[in-house]
């Protein structure tokens, strides 16, 4: 079985939801049961108890994986002792009942660390890794589920991009350390103050993007605003000389995909700068195919920070 027939077989484990997945070990586990104790003691099924250990261990956790490991060592000691006319007082099947134990829970430790490491690493791949914000990867991921929800509920999205200022001149000037330290507040600032249901991500170098689901043109001007001014606190608390250029663009029902909405953003938060800088630019983005300029249509004006 090579790596990629694994890794579908994992991810299909994955989709499992957890009491369907507590219903297949129970079953696994009773019929293997059964199987051990209707069969001669001389054949030893080890292999497939293993399978609801490592199903539960994997979907369900820890403790289940150990409880399972448990309920199976048992059912294979029971088959022992009345197969093989035992006495439980005898020491071998202690004995043996310990060491069927300690394997078993060997293998679910194994399990769900290695499932803790793949998880962990899949966190950080869809994470930037100075500032801990998702990257651009996971932004795309989410805007098109929330693209996907305001087509169903008719309800507006709105997505902005903004340019963190003179980055090059800090980083020339004091250090790229200091130019890291820039991005660091400014992105701990844009966390706060945005709800839980808004995600701002970095695309990269000094650009970063908002997306703010279920918030129509007017609702998402009050938030880049209360986004922006947070990080413009957070920049003169630093002694930074940089500011903020923003775009933004909203999309009235979900009639959009995400690279229209990026671009339109981008093109607007461009003018912003072309302008002077240290600004925000909205607008609304309009029905029918993108143009060159991401079908951007200005609505709302420019709006210098306060």
């Amino acid at each position: 079985m090579n790596a990629s027939v694994l890794g579908r077989l994992a991810a299909f484990v994955d989709t499992l939801p957890r009491a369907g997945a507590l219903a297949a070990c129970v079953a696994l586990m009773a019929v293997v049961g059964a199987a051990d104790l209707l069969t001669s003691a001389a054949v030893v099924l080890p292999i497939f108890y293993a399978v609801p250990i490592a199903l539960a261990s994997w979907t369900i956790g820890r403790t289940a994986g150990v409880a399972f490991a448990t309920i199976a060592t048992s059912l294979w000691t029971i088959g022992d002792v009345y197969g093989l006319d035992q006495a439980w007082s005898e020491p071998v099947v202690w004995w043996n009942f310990g060491m069927r134990l300690a394997f078993f829970v060997v293998v679910v430790f194994i399990l769900v660390a290695l499932k803790d490491a793949l998880d962990e690493e899949q966190r950080l791949a869809r994470l930037d890794s100075l500032t801990r914000l998702p990257n651009v990867r996971q932004f795309r991921e989410r805007a098109e589920l929330e693209l996907s929800r305001a087509r169903r509920t008719g309800k507006a999205l709105s997505v902005a991009i903004f340019d963190v200022d003179n980055l090059k001149a800090v980083n020339d000037g004091q250090g790229h350390a200091a130019g890291d330290a820039l991005l660091v507040a400014v992105a701990r600032a844009w966390s706060r103050a945005l709800r839980t249901t808004d995600m701002v991500a970095r695309l990269g170098g000094d650009e970063f993007a908002v997306l703010l689901p279920d918030t129509d043109a007017a609702a998402a001007r009050i938030a880049v605003q209360k986004g922006r001014g947070a990080a413009l606190t957070a920049i003169a608390e630093g002694g930074w000389q940089s500011s903020l250029s923003l775009g933004m663009v909203t999309c009235a029902d979900g009639a959009a995909d995400v690279e229209r909405l990026l671009r339109g953003a981008d093109q607007l938060m461009y003018e912003v700068k072309g302008a002077g800088k240290d600004g925000v630019r909205a607008a609304m983005l309009e029905d029918g195919p993108a143009s060159a300029s991401g079908s951007a249509r200005p609505g709302t004006g420019r709006m210098r920070s306060t």
